[in-house]
């Protein structure tokens, strides 16, 4: 009777071994062929379920001779939109970078500058599609606008680079020339935690002041 329980025992756990073996090959082929497919519709599910915060934007005005904002927008308000022609986005531009406002459309660094100020302009954004999932796609001359209430910026690509999370803390903002910086999460067509941003820089080649 021992022996007949020892057998069963061990067929079971045979039984096992053979439906874990198969069923951890077929996961590591469904990752290796369709990884890709996968993660991108997933994410795009994911952004699907976000809509754009109802806030309207804020009127800002523009000191010409000091080069600065005489009114700043108040934290989470709307204060420009972005237009990416050779990627297809046109977003809101908030007040702020935390996860709650970016939920919602690109977020600005506090503590970067505004267009025409003269320094860098941090953004950020997730890695939806009608946000930067597509930054990867740029390439080197192609423009970005953005619109505030004070004027019209344009700016062009001259660099791409893939940084650290724990870099993102220690970016420079510099006060010599105005320069866009762009990033999201990397890979781009990936969802969850991401130790990498892929970032854009882009230079000031043209403004149109409103007042």
């Amino acid at each position: 009777m021992l022996n007949k329980m020892i057998q069963i025992g061990k067929e079971v756990a045979r039984q096992i071994a053979i439906s874990f073996f198969f069923a951890s090959l077929l996961f590591v082929m469904i990752h290796f062929f369709f990884s890709e497919k996968i993660n991108t519709y997933l994410s795009l599910i994911n952004m699907m379920t976000i809509v754009e915060k109802q806030v309207e934007k804020q009127e800002t005005k523009f000191d010409s001779i000091e080069k600065r904002l005489v009114n700043y927008p108040s934290w989470g308000s709307i204060w420009a939109t972005i237009k990416i022609p050779d990627i297809g986005v046109e977003a809101p531009v908030y007040h702020g970078d935390t996860l709650d406002i970016i939920k919602y459309g690109v977020g600005h660094y506090s503590g970067s500058y505004f267009p025409g100020e003269g320094g860098t302009i941090i953004l950020a954004a997730h890695n939806s599609k009608q946000h930067f999932m597509y930054l990867p796609k740029l390439k080197e001359g192609a423009e970005v606008i953005i619109e505030a209430s004070y004027g019209t910026f344009t700016y062009r690509l001259i660099d791409t680079k893939i940084i650290g999370e724990k870099e993102m803390d220690s970016l420079p903002v510099q006060t010599e020339k105005e320069i866009l910086m762009m990033y999201t999460c990397y890979p781009v067509n990936t969802i969850g935690h991401k130790t990498k941003r892929y970032a854009v820089y882009l230079e000031l080649v043209g403004e149109n002041h409103e007042n």
